[in-house]
């Protein structure tokens, strides 16, 4: 790969560069295909350019994972129609979830993996809206689906945590080549995603 001219950046660019250099990295190599070294020389500059951004690598991987949520968030909610049944748009969600894991396991790993759980927990507190957007826009269409009765009126953060537990899971088994049905993947996801409807749906009879 030729380097980029340092040219590239006298316009203050540099940042969002190694940022996105390194989630191209994470998605071609994992994350320990990242080192400093690497990341300037395909940008053709200097870790000294670099540290006037990061004052060091755990600083850069805190904002390279933030930036890999954001990628997973627009990737499961920018094309959501708004005008969609409330349970039509949680499959939705659900699904777009799953095919985000697929299409892109390495990214995947590094944003939940064990790896950089120190630098995750700095800037990802699930309990924060800020932190967790798109987590809280699953809780809003949860509450949604709550006042609308089809969802028991439960705890709606639970509820939501007990979906993308359901979906985290499907998800590392399916990009960790744990279930060999590739070509069942729907049917898979359709029956997960009914099970769990069907236990958080509200019983009109009752």
């Amino acid at each position: 790969m030729n380097a980029k001219t340092n040219s590239s950046y006298h316009h203050g660019n540099l940042k969002e560069e190694l940022i996105s250099e390194s989630l191209k990295m994470v998605e071609s190599g994992g994350i320990a295909s990242i080192t400093l070294r690497e990341l300037t020389n395909r940008l053709g500059t200097s870790r000294t350019a670099l540290y006037r951004h990061f004052v060091s690598k755990e600083e850069l991987l805190q904002e390279v994972i933030q930036a890999g949520f954001e990628k997973l968030d627009t990737y499961v909610f920018s094309t959501l129609d708004s005008d969609l049944d409330l349970t039509l748009k949680l499959h939705d969600v659900g699904k777009a979830y799953i095919d985000f894991a697929i299409k892109n396991p390495n990214l995947y790993r590094m944003i939940f993996g064990h790896e950089l759980k120190e630098q995750r927990e700095e800037n990802c507190d699930i309990n924060e809206r800020e932190d967790a957007p798109g987590f809280h826009k699953l809780v809003d269409i949860i509450i949604d689906a709550q006042n609308a009765n089809i969802l028991k009126k439960d705890d709606a953060f639970m509820q939501a945590t007990v979906m993308w537990s359901m979906l985290h899971g499907l998800s590392n088994l399916l990009i960790d080549g744990h279930v060999h049905i590739v070509d069942n993947i729907d049917t898979l996801f359709e029956l997960s995603f009914k099970t769990l409807i069907s236990g958080i749906a509200l019983d009109l009879s009752e």
